[in-house]
């Protein structure tokens, strides 16, 4: 068994970014994703921070953290730890539940970072069981929607529109303008004056809202404005240029410690 992260698309939903992971001495520092991280535990045992607070998760439990939410990820078990997970957008779950719901907006927000439901695990090993007997995309498609509408349906779960209503506070504000630049050398006096907050209290704020400060954020967005990139087949030291960081050393240095592995690679991977 190879240590490390292999990322893969499913043939379904146009596409559903998923990996097969196992290690022993990784330490995910702070990050978050577009999407959901939603896996199961294979062997050993993970320690992660989410939504505030820490969590331990052994073999055979669902974990699932929440889109563009901050978390961390560490072996809780002496011979590390094993997981399958994937990454299904908001905007995935707005059209697999649009037709149960009659709405548009559906994504929702899982107030439990780990379940343990034998059921819903099976569906989800279920899932990676039958990709290594080449399915047909109808099966994959159907396995896929059975899977997170049990989850949605029988899991604790309210809306993500609801939760944020809109929120227009100050931090949001910094937030959506290091999104929109994540490329730019956006400076903290630029954040404080957009904000009308001062330079302290924009930090702490921030921090207090997100759980990470706003560099870290911007250095997350850079992370997935490179993945998108390198999914389009770009040349990673060119990615690593239009993305901001200062070269591929200083990309490949935060891309490992939000992912397990190197942009290289995860391009390598995607794109075979």
């Amino acid at each position: 068994m190879e240590l490390g992260s292999t990322f893969f698309n499913l043939d379904c939903y146009d596409g559903i970014e998923c990996v097969d992971a196992h290690f022993k001495d990784q330490h995910f520092s702070k990050h978050v994703h577009e999407g959901y991280a939603i896996g199961v535990i294979e062997y050993g045992a993970q320690r992660f921070y989410s939504e505030g607070e820490h969590h331990t998760s052994g073999a055979d439990s669902l974990v699932i953290v929440n889109a563009d939410s901050v978390h961390t990820g560490e072996s809780a078990s002496e011979n590390g730890w094993g997981y399958m997970a994937m990454y299904p957008t908001p905007e995935l779950f707005d059209d697999v539940l649009a037709d149960l719901t009659l709405k548009s907006s559906n994504a929702p927000f899982f107030h439990q970072p780990i379940i343990h439901d034998s059921r819903l695990v099976n569906q989800f090993r279920l899932i990676f069981s039958e990709l290594k007997s080449d399915p047909s995309k109808l099966k994959v498609e159907t396995l896929v929607y059975a899977f997170f509408m049990r989850l949605t349906l029988n899991q604790r779960a309210s809306r993500i529109k609801d939760l944020l209503k809109k929120d227009t506070s100050k931090v949001h504000i910094a937030k959506e303008y290091i999104h929109a630049y994540a490329e730019q050398d956006i400076s903290l006096e630029k954040l404080a004056k957009i904000t009308g907050l001062s330079k302290y209290h924009l930090i702490r704020q921030f921090a207090s809202a997100f759980g990470i400060t706003p560099f870290q954020y911007l250095i997350q967005c850079r992370i997935q404005r490179a993945r998108h990139l390198l999914f389009q087949g770009q040349i990673p030291a060119q990615v690593a240029l239009a993305c901001g960081f200062c070269d591929q050393s200083h990309m490949n240095t935060h891309f490992k410690r939000a992912l397990g592995v190197t942009p290289a690679r995860y391009q390598k991977q995607l794109n075979r």
